[in-house]
């Protein structure tokens, strides 16, 4: 008989099951690897730029031309200009002018549009500077109190949403540091992690999770932090710029799905479930289908492990529990919107910080360092990956993320499903007449 079969399917057990060829020295070699890729490829765009523009010409944190332009626009008194789009890529042509960059249209709410107007008070560079300086610092913080270890701090710096985040300019450290302290503060201060919740109203496609797990656990405090900090916010923006924002933003949201089907942004530059199977050349409505699906799927499962958790709180403990709930709603969050970039993604490192404190607490899983591998690194390379195979990765990878998180959250239920699996596989091998059998072990634990 030959066993070459087996002892392949052994090999690829022992390589993507177990990783042990993933030790702790090696771990923190591709950390320092991805570093200075990352980080070096970023500064040597920075040393060899010219008055703020790279190598393309292209303004270095190109995104953030403009966040900086609306800013201006507003502090000139032409807020009205802010949500046409012709008029914005005017500014943003005359703070670089006689460059062929794209239109960055201005597609946020003016709940960011608020936070946005102070930014031109500076020149761009010291603007873009500060501005990523700033929601970088929050950003680590929020990590470093989650995983506080002097190992983990080469990790978090190397991170490659990070880098992404900074290259880009853009808004998803500020987004990400908002869901990380929520994880920090939830536990102790219920009410001050649903005002960090509520702030992600700047971009509202990334709170669809947040109220469905806050109620699935009861976290009523939280609730009512995220309602006073959200209604403040569009209040707020209302009063400083009137019904006319608003409107502009609500014809402007239209404009954003006309300029993924123009090809301002590519379907792989997008992250989404919708992104993914539009790659795979799937008809729009499919994909819209294959989107909506998904969504109800992962709200669902949030939900219920949320509420899993609530019921697990003697066993883990309230922090461990209340930061597994917004790992949860982090990690559901990548199936809830069509339209994902990969900077919208740094948030992931808060679930897996939370994934790696359960493995430092009760060792590792099969799969789980393998899954984490992957979640840590792809961030990096995720747009050419599916520039150059049109296949997207990230609902795949955020799909295993979520698995292996519920089966942390409920042991008893994977085992219960794995038991299910296995025995389907035995009566289909059972009927087939060439079939040799196969002896199966249980090894006695939730781990396999």
């Amino acid at each position: 008989m030959d066993r070459r079969p087996k002892r392949l399917k052994a090999a690829l057990g022992r390589a993507f099951l177990q990783a042990g060829w993933l030790t702790r020295g090696r771990a923190l070699a591709y950390c320092r690897i991805l570093g200075v890729y990352g980080w070096g490829l970023f500064l040597s765009i920075i040393v060899i730029s010219h008055w703020g523009t790279d190598f393309e010409g292209q303004p270095i944190c190109a995104d953030f031309v403009s966040f900086w332009a609306a800013s201006r626009q507003v502090l000139d008194g032409h807020l009205a200009d802010v949500y046409d789009k012709a008029k914005h890529h005017l500014a943003e042509l005359s703070a670089f002018p006689g460059l062929s960059f794209g239109n960055f249209a201005f597609y946020y709410p003016p709940t960011f549009l608020l936070l946005c107007v102070p930014l031109a008070l500076a020149p761009y560079r010291l603007s873009v500077a500060l501005f990523l300086i700033l929601t970088g610092t929050a950003f680590v913080r929020a990590l470093r109190r989650l995983l506080p270890q002097r190992w983990a701090l080469l990790p978090i710096l190397t991170f490659p949403g990070l880098v992404v985040g900074v290259a880009n300019g853009q808004n998803g450290l500020l987004t990400g540091s908002l869901f990380g302290w929520a994880m920090v503060l939830l536990a102790e201060h219920p009410f001050a992690a649903g005002l960090c919740l509520g702030g992600l109203v700047i971009k509202p496609q990334l709170l669809v999770a947040a109220p469905v797990v806050l109620l699935c656990a009861r976290r009523w405090r939280a609730v009512a932090g995220g309602i006073c900090s959200g209604l403040g916010l569009i209040a707020a923006s209302w009063f400083v710029f009137g019904a006319t924002s608003w409107n502009g933003f609500l014809h402007m949201s239209h404009e954003a799905q006309g300029a993924f089907s123009h090809g301002y942004v590519q379907s792989w530059k997008m992250q989404s479930v919708f992104a993914a199977a539009h790659l795979l050349h799937a008809p729009a409505w499919l994909a819209y289908g294959v989107q909506i699906t998904a969504a109800a799927f992962a709200l669902s499962l949030a939900g219920w492990l949320a509420a899993r958790l609530r019921r697990r709180a003697a066993d883990l403990g309230e922090e461990m529990t209340a930061s597994g709930q917004v790992a949860v709603m982090i990690t559901a969050m990548p199936f809830c919107s069509p339209f994902l970039l990969d900077y919208d993604l740094a948030c992931l490192a808060f679930p897996m910080g939370w994934l790696l404190l359960q493995a430092l607490r009760t060792g590792w899983w099969s799969g789980e360092k393998f899954v984490l591998f992957l979640a840590y690194i792809y961030l990096l390379g995720a747009r050419l990956f599916a520039e150059l195979t049109h296949v997207g990765p990230t609902p795949f990878i955020c799909a295993a993320l979520l698995c292996v998180l519920a089966r942390r959250i409920a042991p008893d239920m994977w085992l219960h499903l794995k038991q299910i699996v296995v025995s389907k596989a035995d009566w289909f091998s059972r009927r087939q007449p060439d079939a040799a059998p196969v002896a199966t072990r249980d090894n006695g634990g939730v781990q396999a």
